[in-house]
């Protein structure tokens, strides 16, 4: 294994990249071959990754359970999601659901419906403009972006390669004083969330 202590000159390839030591590997993206530290996230931020991820989960066994199992989906929260191999990019999104795979395939961008991520102090703009752009080039359906206070989740933007075009088409935005409904949508299935279970604390 790799600890990966010193700078990097040159564009690493993807099996350089997983050889790194898992634990120093947990902090790290990859972007066209060279190494990014991941921003700083704080335990509220990583709460609400955790709650959008099982909800999602939720969402995802009723429309198993409605089908007869004939679409498969799990959830992940902070897993290597392989957008493109030459030159290697991975990002690590906050909650992301996707088709179910063999326990040790690697996740990547062409098995994922929807990727999340939870906007920070120190993310705004990495999660705005860098990683929307990467979703959208890897060619993930949807992408959502939320927004977060003490209680809990506050805003979900929601995005769409409409057509499968390029760059994505902003498709709703939800905030937590509209109602209890936090997402009502029918694609990639029938899904509602509610914003009682994103919250992370009792509302005031």
């Amino acid at each position: 294994m790799i600890a990966w202590p010193e700078p990097q000159h040159t564009p690493i390839t993807w099996e350089t990249f997983l050889d790194i030591d898992e634990d120093v590997r947990r902090d790290l993206e990859i972007v066209d071959g060279y190494v990014v530290p991941r921003e700083q996230r704080g335990r509220e931020h990583q709460k609400v990754g955790t709650r959008l991820s099982l909800a999602l989960e939720r969402a995802a066994v009723t429309e198993m359970r409605r089908t007869g199992n004939a679409s498969c989906y799990e959830t992940n929260t902070e897993v290597d999601v392989l957008l493109w191999e030459v030159p290697p990019t991975a990002r690590k999104p906050d909650a992301v659901l996707h088709r179910c795979l063999p326990e040790f395939e690697q996740l990547a961008a062409g098995h994922v419906v929807i990727v999340a991520e939870v906007l920070s102090t120190w993310s705004e703009r990495r999660d705005r403009v860098h990683k929307m752009s990467d979703y959208a080039d890897a060619g993930i359906p949807h992408y959502w972006v939320v927004g977060f206070d003490k209680i809990g989740a506050l805003v979900i933007e929601r995005y769409a390669l409409t057509g499968g075009a390029k760059p994505y088409t902003h498709i709703g935005t939800t905030h937590r004083d509209m109602g209890p409904v936090a997402v009502r949508v029918t694609d990639p299935f029938p899904l509602e969330l509610l914003w009682r279970d994103l919250e992370i604390a009792p509302p005031v």
